[in-house]
């Protein structure tokens, strides 16, 4: 029987796929929003400003497009395919369908939309943990042998929030280690990590992680939403909603201004 997913994918003219896209990536377009504000279309997600985003990343030459987690709420009645006709430079978009209910957001499928022969597919996968505490290492080895390796797309690697997680801080040695082998399981030639977060993650290691990743020449790039709130306050930061390291050194990202009520960076990777 097909899903709702499925059933609205095949009705949206999109192919779904199950083959890993290989893609090639060089100038990447990054995309975080703040989910508290509801946009004129009703939905707190990207719905309504995607068509906008796509075609002013793609005049600025950028060939593939992520966007912050909870990036699409899941609908019969849209599908992301009409945003992008007419695009010339954009070859994959990197979306995470989602429920907004009154009182949580809930992820659902994480689509990596890609040209296949003129037209566009889609390849989907879900997060595996946001966490590894209290998790069986059996678990963390399968991933690492069995998953991992179905998200390697070409010159990228997709980690979806928390499980950058799958290398661990060791307070002991105040080091970030490869305990599970997850770095090592990356193939060289995957020069790139995608890392798209819901939110903002405050706890100091999570940096380290990230930097750790980076190393032997590899790019991290993660970008979150803003607008949680903790205890009754929102720790959004002053910075914009991402980060970027190249070989353990953090880098910028170049700013766009919009008048889309959006934080959107470039990051040219044969130029930084």
């Amino acid at each position: 029987m097909m899903t709702k997913s499925e059933k609205s994918t095949k009705e949206s003219g999109i192919g779904k796929t199950s083959f890993a896209p290989s893609l090639e990536i060089s100038r990447l377009g990054i995309v975080s929003r703040d989910y508290r504000y509801k946009y004129v279309n009703g939905f707190r997600d990207f719905s309504h400003t995607l068509p906008d985003v796509l075609r002013l990343l793609d005049s600025l030459g950028c060939d593939a497009v992520l966007f912050s987690l909870f990036s699409i709420v899941q609908r019969e009645s849209y599908t992301p395919l009409s945003a992008f006709n007419g695009l010339n430079n954009i070859n994959a978009i990197f979306l995470e369908e989602f429920q907004d209910t009154p009182k949580e957001r809930i992820q659902e499928r994480y689509g990596v939309y890609h040209r296949n022969n003129g037209k566009w597919d889609v390849y989907g996968f879900w997060q595996i943990f946001g966490t590894i505490n209290g998790m069986p290492k059996s678990d963390i080895d399968d991933f690492v042998n069995y998953e991992l390796p179905k998200r390697v797309l070409g010159n990228c690697c997709i980690l979806l929030c928390g499980e950058t997680n799958g290398v661990k801080y060791s307070p002991k040695d105040k080091n970030v280690q490869d305990t599970f082998g997850l770095r090592s399981a990356i193939r060289q030639s995957t020069n790139i990590i995608l890392n798209p977060i819901h939110d903002r993650m405050t706890r100091f290691e999570m940096k380290l992680k990230r930097k750790f990743l980076s190393e032997n020449g590899r790019w991290v790039v993660s970008v979150w939403n803003k607008g949680k709130e903790k205890n009754g306050r929102v720790k959004d930061g002053s910075r914009p909603a991402w980060t970027v390291f190249h070989d353990g050194i953090q880098k910028e990202a170049g700013l766009v201004q919009n008048q889309l009520e959006l934080e959107i960076g470039i990051i040219d990777f044969k130029k930084a």
